[in-house]
């Protein structure tokens, strides 16, 4: 069985069609408005490489699997060159396209060499397959534009919800679940509240947060690990001086191993020096347990290491330093508000494998600082609220220790939904919302 058509009144009601008669592995040949509505051109994956095994066979001259597609009206430049003909033609496997599977034939073995004929047809398969990934994504774009469209005629509660966590900075997968949320709490009680007091509702019950007394009243060895420029010293500097004023200056040590910035360790002294506590400067794994040794009587000891980039091969030594010198301790995470979104994932995901792979406690919680500068904390409570990662600390600004404070849900909702944004002139049009929330969109298609 070649291509299927398959008409309907939506394109919703087409796809499922095609779903239900063809697979969920069906490729799309084309789409187009007609006067009884909505047509589509499909063709499951067996039935395209039968096609191309009888064209193999029956026209040594022939179209191959370029004919299927022009039979669906697409790929006439593929069509229109001539493939080598007999078997011999699929002799390598092409590389996959993205969002496509290859067909069965594609991996089989030459019975004879023909490198030459193999090799321009698999450069026709190459391309043939790129186009099929291109009409795949122009599909997808239209429909989800359409959705899109559909969306702020039936539902523009939802739509305008999008339109606020989009501009806020929050990624499409969390905006989508949010809407999802708020959708799904449509009949409680506090329905006829203004939309962004629910959205603020909602944002502010998916950020965990961790009290620091019972954090620190444990007492224990407390690494602050994060990449360069977060300010991990200044943060560790204001924590200090609140341990000083609850436990005692005797209860309290502070220890560093940043060798490699110029000042690092004279900054964290001068620091030490106003509150009244020791620093001691660490080599290597060994002199970290010997110092941690010595320093057993201390209730409290905050260990400063430097800041790493997380593609650096630097992050897994020094990872590999803290494991070996103090097993126990616990790790906290410094993140900068200011670092776009795919940066802050970066950053999670890598200190978050680290960990894994020393078979070690992963990072326990997390402290954002610069929310001052930053004209958005989207980004980062986004990689947060998906990685269920602990909120602990806010700081916002350099003044030690005044400038740090316990994270309040309530604020960060609040800050989150109200960028301070100077001009409007980054906001996301409407009409590109589609183009960011496209796969979400085709997922609810699929869903409907």
């Amino acid at each position: 069985m070649g291509p299927q058509k398959f008409i309907a009144r939506t394109t919703t009601e087409a796809l499922k069609l095609v779903h239900e008669q063809v697979g969920g592995d069906a490729m799309v040949l084309s789409t187009r408005d007609t006067p009884q509505g909505v047509e589509i051109v499909a063709i499951s994956p067996e039935a395209l490489s039968q096609m191309s095994q009888r064209q193999d066979t029956k026209a040594p001259s022939g179209a191959g699997i370029g004919g299927a597609a022009v039979s669906a009206g697409n790929f006439n430049k593929a069509a229109s060159s001539k493939p080598a003909s007999g078997s011999d033609a699929w002799a390598t496997p092409a590389p996959q396209a993205p969002g496509f599977a290859m067909p069965p034939h594609a991996s089989h073995q030459p019975t004879s060499p023909a490198a030459a004929s193999g090799g321009t047809q698999d450069k026709r398969v190459d391309q043939l397959l790129a186009e099929f990934s291109e009409v795949k994504q122009l599909l997808q774009t239209h429909l989800s534009a359409r959705a899109w469209d559909d969306m702020q005629a039936q539902s523009t509660e939802k739509a305008e919800a999008l339109r606020i966590l989009l501009n806020a900075g929050f990624s499409p997968q969390l905006c989508g679940e949010l809407a999802d949320d708020l959708m799904a709490a449509a009949q409680a009680p506090e329905l006829n509240a203004p939309l962004m007091d629910r959205l603020k509702v909602l944002l502010e019950s998916k950020i965990q947060t961790l009290e620091p007394l019972s954090v620190f009243d444990p007492g224990g060895i407390f690494a602050f690990i994060g990449p360069t420029g977060v300010g991990k010293t200044t943060a560790i500097a204001k924590i200090a001086a609140r341990c000083v004023l609850r436990y005692g200056r005797d209860q309290l040590a502070l220890l560093t191993t940043d060798t490699f910035r110029i000042g690092a360790q004279e900054q964290l002294k001068v620091y030490a020096k106003i509150i009244g506590v020791p620093v001691v400067s660490l080599r290597d794994s060994d002199d970290l347990a010997a110092k941690i040794n010595s320093l057993k009587d201390r209730r409290v000891i905050l260990l400063d290491t430097a800041g790493v980039s997380q593609r650096d091969t630097q992050m897994l030594e020094q990872s590999q330093l803290l494991l070996e010198g103090a097993p126990a301790l616990k790790r906290i995470l410094v993140m900068s508000s200011t670092t776009d979104l795919r940066t802050q994932e970066d950053v999670i995901l890598m200190y978050q494998m680290a960990a894994e792979s020393e078979k070690s406690r992963a990072v326990i919680a997390a402290i954002i600082t610069k929310t001052d500068e930053a004209a958005q904390i989207g980004p980062v409570l986004d990689c947060l609220i998906r990685h269920k990662l602990p909120l602990m600390f806010l700081a916002n600004g350099q003044r030690v220790p005044e400038d740090l404070s316990q994270a309040n849900t309530a604020y960060l909702s609040h800050r989150a939904l109200h960028p301070r944004m100077l001009s409007n002139r980054m906001q996301i049009p409407d009409e590109q919302i589609p183009v960011h929330m496209t796969d979400q969109l085709n997922n609810w298609i699929k869903a409907s």
